[in-house]
């Protein structure tokens, strides 16, 4: 029996350990990197989804990733909570109770916000997508956020002596695989449908990984030696204790670094989609040079250096603000470039600055919590704090400046900077004078006084971008009101009363849509739609009994074409009838009766993005609807320094048989005019192309295959000008 028993195959305590470990390594590792592939799919596909329904703008998604940003502090909060109040079995079993439930909502109602969510009006947009972020995706996004920091605390509880920081670069590594396959492989071959059902089946696969990994933490730490746990934990105690002395700043560090990085990712996010177009693409790059400072930072110590990263971004500083101030076009790939390069240097700044200031294993919730809270502050400062105090977004060159702030602070704290002076020398005074000079230009900003040297006459802003009216020079010499969102003119209105009827720039009587809106019949008055009100120049066009029915999200566009410009008070001194609905007009289109239009003009821009939405096979259906059969007109303003949009419309012309034309620009040497593209479709074959006016639709930009974008579909790359 004895012998029977020493050759008996039962493992040794110390053998089952070993095999427990390797077994909780490998479900640590994939339950870390299939939870952040999951966090950042479910970002961009969530924006995409409810994008349309608040006008397309680049603040519907500086809201969605503040939401992110909040919901990710609240699971670092849960998990360092947890970890102090409960024993490491009962923060197991309630972590699977989670799990159990945020999986169950994800398989049953899915992640995706339902139509019913559809805003009725624009009252207090950015509370409401908090608000439906919060019940769609709320508990499974909590699920997720606290894995980062819960499955580094089981590996240091099962391997008290060795660094659980490759599994946080781990998790970013998964976050950028998930971030750079989106719009190359996700968003190209998925509709946003099939993208929530595939990501709530993940997302179980997800909650059995973690739960095998929270009981695998358990059956290994009971399995190992308790007292070489305890002579490991008593020397990284000891270490953590050394590590927390070394600098009297680093709780104010821990959570400045990471606020001023979220700055700079959400304020370039914001810069790049008022030029180019807010989608899913360039979303995305910010953030792959977000996350990629992260993972190099915290994968080794080696990747950071001052010497190299700070006069770097000193140089991108320079270039961006030479970038900011010239109101000439830029290259979609130096803007991006310069843009990036700015990023990138302020996060490996930020989060170089951070791993310096890492403690032992003992208060990683802790550190991780500082981290989140630090990133949902600049989240909130950017997308709802600056949108209240600056009438302008100069959240991106405060940004900059702190950030050069806080760098100093560093340099003369530290005392293995060579810069150290224990704060009484000539550098810690500079530092004093930078911080007044901050404030002084903060009270200026405030003021408005750069906006009266700009010559300003008004200026807002609102979730919706930021409106300006300047005074300006036409081409004749003469003066005008110009209204601008971004780089892009939205009207003007000559500022001589005897000229005030004049449609000038995108409407000049030789541009497309003024084609089409110079031919009246007084027998038969004509009724007009237009989505996208502007200054209100398209009135110019009205005459007497007609009726000009615009459509424009934007409050302030309203007030501003009302109480500045006069196209729509003289348009109705004339006798012509001016409605104006406030609100998304897809959304108020499906919502009224067919109104009969003779012309449907589209000039929805968004700085220089024409909102997808508007441009689906859905739109186009709707728009038919409400056009007037079978003489109807649609006029689509697709002027793009970035983007052919030429495709998109020629595939709904094809889809519902209609014949279209494309009319660029104006005859050489018209005055008061801006370089434009305009698109005219109608039904019945040879209606428009027959006239021998413009460009057969069929022949423009024939070099690009048709691009049929739905609701459900449509990708950046399709449209990208080569």
């Amino acid at each position: 029996m004895n012998a029977a028993a020493t050759s008996s195959p039962i493992k040794s305590p110390t053998s089952a350990s070993v095999e427990g470990s390797r077994f909780l390594n490998i479900a640590l590792a994939a339950t870390v990197a299939l939870s952040a592939w999951l966090i950042f799919q479910v970002q961009p596909m969530v924006a995409k989804r409810i994008l349309p329904w608040f006008g397309g703008g680049t603040a519907v998604w500086t809201t969605v990733m503040l939401f992110f940003q909040s919901a990710l502090f609240f699971g670092y909060l849960y998990a360092h909570l947890s970890t102090r109040w409960l024993t490491p079995a009962r923060q197991v079993r309630f972590h699977i109770a989670l799990l159990a439930a945020a999986a169950m909502l994800a398989a049953i109602l899915g992640v995706l916000p339902t139509d019913s969510w559809r805003p009725s009006d624009n009252q207090q947009p950015a509370l409401h997508i908090l608000f439906m972020l919060s019940v769609a995706v709320g508990l499974p996004y909590l699920a997720l956020a606290a894995t980062a920091p819960l499955t580094q605390v089981w590996f240091a509880r099962v391997h008290p002596g060795r660094s659980p920081y490759r599994l946080y670069a781990l998790s970013n590594a998964g976050s950028l695989a998930a971030l750079l396959s989106y719009p190359f492989l996700v968003e190209p071959n998925l509709g946003v449908a099939a993208q929530g059902t595939a990501w709530a089946s993940l997302f179980v696969i997800f909650a059995v990984l973690c739960t095998a990994s929270g009981l695998a933490s358990l059956w290994s730490s009971s399995a190992g030696s308790a007292s070489d746990r305890a002579i490991a934990h008593a020397a990284t105690a000891s270490k953590a204790d050394v590590d927390d002395s070394k600098r009297p700043l680093q709780r104010f560090f821990w959570l400045a670094l990471p606020a001023l990085a979220s700055v700079a990712l959400l304020a370039i996010t914001n810069h790049l989609c008022q030029d180019i177009l807010s989608a899913p693409l360039l979303w995305i790059a910010p953030m792959v040079v977000y996350l990629l400072s992260f993972i190099l930072t915290f994968d080794s110590d080696r990747w950071y250096r001052r010497d190299v990263w700070m006069p770097l971004g000193a140089v991108a500083s320079f270039a961006a603000a030479l970038s900011w101030q010239r109101r000439i076009h830029v290259d979609v790939s130096v803007l991006l470039a310069i843009n990036l390069t700015l990023l990138a240097s302020i996060c490996m700044i930020c989060h170089g600055e951070l791993v310096r200031l890492r403690p032992a294993a003992r208060r990683l919730t802790a550190f991780y919590l500082s981290i989140a809270a630090g990133g949902a502050i600049g989240g909130l400062l950017v997308g709802i704090v600056a949108p209240l105090v600056l009438n302008d977004y100069y959240e991106l060159q405060l940004g900059v400046i702190a950030v050069w702030l806080l760098a100093f602070v560093l340099l003369v704290t530290d005392k293995k900077s060579p810069y150290f002076d224990g704060g009484k020398g000539l550098v810690f005074k500079s530092l004093l004078a930078m911080a007044g000079l901050l404030a002084a230009l903060c009270v200026l900003m405030y003021a408005g006084v750069s906006r009266q040297w700009a010559g300003h006459m008004a200026q807002d802003r609102s979730f919706f971008g930021v409106l300006k009216v300047r005074y300006l020079r036409a081409s004749t010499g003469e003066e005008y009101y110009g209204l601008t969102n971004g780089r892009i003119s939205h009207g003007g209105q000559f500022k001589e009363p005897e000229h005030h009827r004049v449609p000038m720039l995108y409407y000049h009587p030789d541009t497309g849509v003024g084609k089409v809106l110079v031919q009246h019949d007084p027998e038969h008055p004509r009724r007009v739609g237009v989505i996208g009100l502007g200054a209100g120049t398209i009135a110019a066009f009205a005459e007497p009994k007609e009726t000009f029915r615009f459509y424009d999200i934007n409050p302030q566009v309203i007030t501003y074409a009302e109480r500045i410009f006069s196209y729509l008070d003289d348009a109705r001194n004339r006798g012509a009838a001016i409605e104006i609905v406030e609100g998304d007009a897809r959304l108020a289109l499906e919502s009224e009766p067919p109104q009969n239009f003779d012309v449907l003009v589209l000039d929805a821009f968004n700085s220089d993005a024409i909102p997808a939405h508007l441009l689906t096979l859905e739109a186009f259906e709707l728009y038919l609807r409400h056009l007037q059969d079978p003489d109807g007109i649609i006029a689509v303003h697709i002027s793009s320094d970035h983007l052919e949009l030429t495709p998109v419309v020629r595939a709904a012309a094809e889809h519902f048989n209609l014949d279209g034309i494309v009319l660029e620009g104006v005859p050489d040497g018209t005055p008061n005019t801006a370089p434009c593209v305009w698109v005219l479709l109608g039904r019945g074959e040879g209606r428009l192309s027959g006239q021998g006016i413009g460009t057969p639709l069929s022949e423009h930009a024939k070099d690009r295959p048709a691009v049929n974008w739905t609701d459900d579909y449509s990708s950046l790359l399709d449209v990208l000008v080569h």
